[in-house]
């Protein structure tokens, strides 16, 4: 406590700010939501106004603009060390008539609604949620369960070494025509198209040379097929 005498009152509203968590503890039937009340961000406060040396005041007042009736609340905090103080406000306007209600029941709804947001701008909270409640808790399985499973990342897989060319088809077709134009007969070489790509290769290498005994001996062109 003696340490907190030594804040000013606007680091000590700092530090309730950062540290004070008013959790969304009650639920709506109707709209199937959560939310938090004034009452239950007062709750969650006490502790810090102990530890840090302060106290919150919340005051009303009524003010009248258009002919609608809006109610103000006032929250202010104190410094109990040096009496320095910090206001916000927040307006809610009164509903002409809500079913089951009163009109002091109406005041009393819209002024609590109108406080929750003075304690809202006060001490600035949000909508994260304590990881200690469970609140936060339930909300984290329910995400867990709907979230859709992450794809697993398939496994980068070693391209396919290029397959090598089939020659066969290219080389029976230029022995044929080779045959043809030399006067040979490429039948008696008995190749399939299925042949070994060597059979081939060989038999185009004899053709070669028998169209060069033919014509005196010389090869028209190399043998490297």
């Amino acid at each position: 406590m003696a340490e907190t005498k030594k804040l000013s009152l606007y680091q000590k509203l700092q530090k309730i700010q950062s540290e004070l968590k008013a959790p969304k503890n009650l639920l709506n039937k109707f709209g199937g939501y959560k939310y938090r009340n004034a009452e239950g961000i007062l709750e969650a406060l006490k502790p810090y106004e102990e530890k840090y040396g302060v106290a919150t005041v919340i005051t009303d007042e009524i003010e009248e603009v258009g002919g609608r009736v809006y109610v103000v609340a006032i929250a202010t905090i104190y410094d109990c060390d040096s009496e320095q103080t910090i206001t916000v406000s927040a307006r809610a306007r009164e509903a002409e008539s809500k079913k089951g209600m009163d009109e002091a029941q109406i005041t009393g709804a819209t002024s609590s609604y109108a406080r929750k947001y003075a304690l809202n701008g006060l001490f600035l909270l949000d909508d994260t949620k304590d990881a200690d409640t469970d609140e936060y808790r339930n909300e984290s399985e329910n995400r867990a369960k709907t979230a859709p499973k992450a794809k697993a990342t398939p496994k980068p897989t070693a391209p396919e070494p290029p397959q090598e060319e089939d020659r066969r088809p290219k080389i029976f077709a230029e022995l044929k025509k080779f045959c043809a134009e030399n006067g040979i007969d490429y039948k008696k070489y008995k190749l399939m198209s299925n042949s070994p790509v060597q059979d081939f290769e060989k038999a185009y290498s004899m053709a070669l040379t028998e169209a060069a005994e033919n014509d005196g001996g010389e090869l028209p062109f190399p043998l490297d097929v």
